[in-house]
């Protein structure tokens, strides 16, 4: 039985450090810096993005799973906030949640077929009070509140117009 959710446990570590992977290469191929700085006792958020010809840091926070729900708690943005106000030298500094629904999902003893979600949210200075203390969570159907980032690189399965991730409403 215990072996069980430690299986559960790699593999729903490996999808988020996959994302990870695949972020760093689509800001690399947009032709910014980056690199994944993760690593659950880091204390530094999965990826850090730099454009030194636009003066641009992203610091993102980037999660991966087949339920419907994804979260990030609030120490991590903590810690972002933190960070960025490290680097004051770039005038364009974001906090920036990535969220991938992945397209398949469990029910059950199965799985079951669904589009992929990429959804990318920012965490404005104006909200940082706001949220404070908050667990933020973005919904496969829906995104959540915050607002929509699009980032440098094109997103997987992005229908032309949208903003919040592929296929949102």
């Amino acid at each position: 039985m215990g072996g069980d959710s430690v299986h559960v446990t790699r593999i729903r570590k490996s999808r988020g450090q996959g994302f990870e992977r695949e972020l760093v290469k689509r800001y690399r191929e947009a032709g910014w810096w980056s690199y994944r700085t993760g690593g659950n006792s880091a204390y530094l958020p999965d990826v850090m993005a730099t454009n030194n010809s636009t003066g641009e840091l992203d610091v993102v926070e980037a999660k991966a799973g087949a339920k419907d729900h994804l979260y990030v708690e609030w120490d991590q943005i903590e810690r972002d906030i933190f960070l960025i106000n490290g680097f004051n030298l770039y005038p364009r500094r974001r906090i920036v949640l990535a969220f991938k629904f992945l397209s398949k999902k469990r029910k059950g003893d199965a799985y079951i077929s669904r589009e992929l979600r990429e959804f990318y949210k920012l965490v404005p200075e104006e909200l940082w009070d706001s949220i404070r203390g908050k667990t933020i969570c973005c919904h496969y159907e829906r995104g959540n509140d915050l607002p929509d980032y699009s980032p440098p690189f094109r997103v997987k399965g992005r229908k032309k117009g949208k903003m919040g991730g592929a296929g949102s409403p």
